[in-house]
This record gives C-alpha cells, sequence and structure tokens, in this order.
C-alpha cells in the first residue's frame, strides 16, 4: 500500500474498517467538524439464514462490535427525538380522548384508537428502530457499516489492493477511548432517557389494555419496573455530568415522558381502586334495594282493600330505596361506569317517588292511580333491567 494503513477504506456505499481503527473528527453523516464529540454505538449483525435457522438465538451467538463515532452538533439530534416528541404527543391526545366520559362518536373514537396504536409504534420506532448506522457484517476483525454519508465516503480511503486469498489489512490494539464531557453527558442522557421511555410504554400498553379489554387487561409491570430501575441508575450518572450539559430540552423530554407514564399508570391505578370501592358500595346498596323490593311486590300481592298497613309498609319501601341511592350517590365509580351510577341513583330515587306516593293512597282512593303509579314503577323496573343489560355487554 502506498500510504500508511489507517484502519478503514470505502467499498463503494459501505464503510469498512478495522475494529480498533479510530475515525478521523468529521462526522460520518456529513463530513463536517465533529469538535471532538463521539458516540459510542454497538453492532451486530445476523444474516438471513441465521436467523431462519436459529431464530431470536441467532442474535445471542451474533458477533458484536463496539465504535465511537464522529457526529457534527446538527447529526446528534437524530430524527428519533422528533418521532419520539410527535408520538408522545398523539399518545396524550388519544388518552385524552378515550378517557373522557360519554363520549360517543365513532369517528373520534376510531381515530383515538389508531393515535394509540400509533403512537406506541412511533415510540418503539424512536427507541430501537431509528439507527445512525447500520452492520451488514461484523467479524473478529472488522465490521461493515451501512448509512455514513457520502460526503465522509468520499474522503474516506479506496479499498486497499490485496492479492488472492489475502486476508484483510488489520491495526493493532490502537484504540484510544473518547471521553469527552459531551460524550459522557450524552450517554446519560440516553441511558435516562430508554429507562423513562421503557417505563412509559410499560404504562401506555397497561393503559391500553385496560380500555379495550374491559374486565381483563394486561399488566406491564415488567417495562414499568425495568424502566424506573433504568431511570434511577442512569439518572446518577445524568446528574454527575457538568450542569451546563444538561440542556432544558432534555428535562422537557424526560419530564414528558414521565409525565404520560405516570398519568397512564396512575389512571389505571386510580380505575382499579375506584373500581373496588364501587363494588363496595354496590354491595352495601343492595341490601336495601332487595328489602325494599321484596316488600313491595309483598304489599301489591295481599288481597283485599287497601290499608294503612300497606301505606306504613310503602314508606319503609321508600326509606330503603333511599338508603340505597344515598349510598350509591356518594360512591365514585370508574369513570368507564359513571353512567351507570348515575342511572342506578336516578332510577333509586324515582322509587323513593313512587313508593311515597303509594304510601299516601287510602281506600277511597280511586283506581286509576294506582295504576298510574303501578305503570311508572314497571317502567323504572324496565329501565333498571337495561342499565344492567348495557352493563353486562360493556364488561363483555
Amino acid at each position: 500500500m502506498a500510504t500508511p494503513f489507517i484502519g478503514y477504506w470505502r467499498d463503494g456505499k459501505t464503510l469498512v474498517m478495522d475494529r480498533n481503527a479510530v475515525l478521523p473528527d468529521r462526522c460520518v453523516k456529513c463530513n463536517e467538524a465533529a469538535e471532538g464529540y463521539r458516540r459510542k454505538l454497538t453492532f451486530q449483525h445476523v444474516s438471513n439464514t441465521a436467523h431462519f435457522a436459529f431464530g431470536a438465538f441467532a442474535y445471542a451467538m451474533a458477533k458484536r462490535a463496539t465504535i465511537e463515532v464522529p457526529l457534527c452538533q446538527r447529526h446528534r439530534r437524530t430524527s428519533a427525538m422528533t418521532v419520539g416528541l410527535v408520538s408522545l404527543a398523539v399518545l396524550i391526545l388519544s388518552f385524552a380522548v378515550l378517557s373522557q366520559p360519554g363520549q360517543t362518536s365513532i369517528p373520534l373514537l376510531l381515530l383515538a384508537v389508531a393515535g394509540l396504536i400509533g403512537g406506541v409504534v412511533g415510540l418503539l420506532k424512536a427507541l430501537f428502530g431509528m439507527r445512525l448506522l447500520r452492520a451488514t457484517k461484523v467479524t473478529d476483525t472488522h465490521l461493515w457499516l451501512r448509512g455514513v454519508g457520502d460526503a465522509f465516503l468520499d474522503a474516506a480511503p479506496a479499498t486497499p489492493t490485496l492479492a488472492p486469498d489475502a486476508t484483510l489489512p488489520t491495526l493493532d490494539a490502537t484504540a484510544v477511548a473518547m471521553n469527552e464531557p459531551a460524550d459522557v453527558a450524552q450517554r446519560a442522557y440516553r441511558a435516562v432517557r430508554a429507562g423513562a421511555l421503557t417505563f412509559a410504554i410499560g404504562a401506555l400498553i397497561t393503559a391500553g389494555t385496560y380500555v379495550f379489554l374491559s374486565g381483563t387487561y394486561f399488566l406491564a409491570w415488567g417495562p414499568m419496573a425495568f424502566g424506573l430501575f433504568r431511570l434511577a441508575t442512569g439518572a446518577r450518572a445524568y446528574f454527575a455530568v457538568p450542569a451546563a450539559l444538561r440542556t432544558v430540552g432534555q428535562f422537557a423530554t424526560l419530564g414528558g415522558l414521565l409525565a404520560l407514564g405516570v398519568v397512564a399508570g396512575g389512571w389505571v391505578a386510580l380505575e382499579e381502586y375506584e373500581s373496588d370501592q364501587f363494588a363496595t358500595a354496590l354491595e352495601k346498596a343492595a341490601v336495601p334495594h332487595e328489602s325494599g323490593s321484596k316488600l313491595f311486590v309483598e304489599v301489591m300481592n295481599r288481597n283485599g282493600a287497601w290499608t294503612a298497613t300497606d301505606s306504613a309498609d310503602m314508606l319503609v319501601v321508600a326509606a330503603s330505596y333511599a338508603q340505597a341511592a344515598d349510598i350509591l350517590a356518594t360512591a365514585s365509580p370508574p369513570t368507564t361506569v359513571s353512567w351507570y351510577r348515575d342511572g342506578l341513583v336516578k332510577n333509586f330515587r324515582e322509587a323513593v317517588d313512587i313508593s311515597t306516593a303509594l304510601s299516601k293512597q287510602t281506600q277511597s282512593s280511586s283506581q286509576s292511580s294506582f295504576d298510574a303509579l303501578i305503570q311508572r314503577w314497571t317502567a323504572r323496573i324496565r329501565e333498571f333491567n337495561d342499565l344492567q343489560s348495557r352493563l353486562d355487554s360493556q364488561v363483555k
């Protein structure tokens, strides 16, 4: 070779480099000055044959290589950040629509569901799918990278001329670890961001299945716990770097991810707590409700003229339904079944009015007044059964 071997060269659209090579202080995307900034990246490659033969196990056996990649100021801010922030905004809007009580617009609900799915996919893509560079081959001594900018490739040495069956040229282990403060700060921030994003995704999975799988949902405690653990461990390194290297944008992103996870997870926790409390309230209200209903049927099945005893018993019926209504009126149901609580309270109040009106009837009251009250009671029972059917359908 006419010039000293520097450990990397261009091969068409691919950059081939020795594992021990140190790339120049030029951005691998545009060849502008990197100003000492380097980002540590780990690459692995699994061929289609190995993936087909061994599946996920192929990645456990894949060769890996870690290098430090120089980037300019512009390319340090990857599009993954933009995709992540947009996905975060879409998720917040989708949850706002889905958690709105009484929302019945089918197009809007479908749009919110699509936003929820697209937001989660976007966050996953921002975290794992948007790579600066891609390895097409990794060996014990070299790696082949795609995604390097044309300007950097144009400045790279050409492919070395090798004799047939000759091995690729290599360097001695001369790579120097680049631990610039800005590099350290970026690594720490990415670790914290990955933890916050993992936690948010786990919380969103939990909240999403809670919304769409009434009665059964998937508690993604693994991603949430791992995300919080990674967040806590990464935060120690992040807050150890100089304050000047921690930007407002970073804090805004971390705060948004944490807020999204806390809101989504907290909403599920609140809904579950309110579900338990509401179930207890329903059990308490069922006692006076059943007692009043049983006594009402007993009074109406008695033979003979209307008596003072019948009127007195109707006051007991009214008191029973009033007690049931009061218990439910003070209960806090989940937002998804608030309509059921409101419907029951209204229905029981109607029972109080009807039974109170019956208690004021006497032997001289007309049959038409009795018939009108009985018709109201029958309509109330029909409304009660409709409430139960709607609840059963929603939970199913």
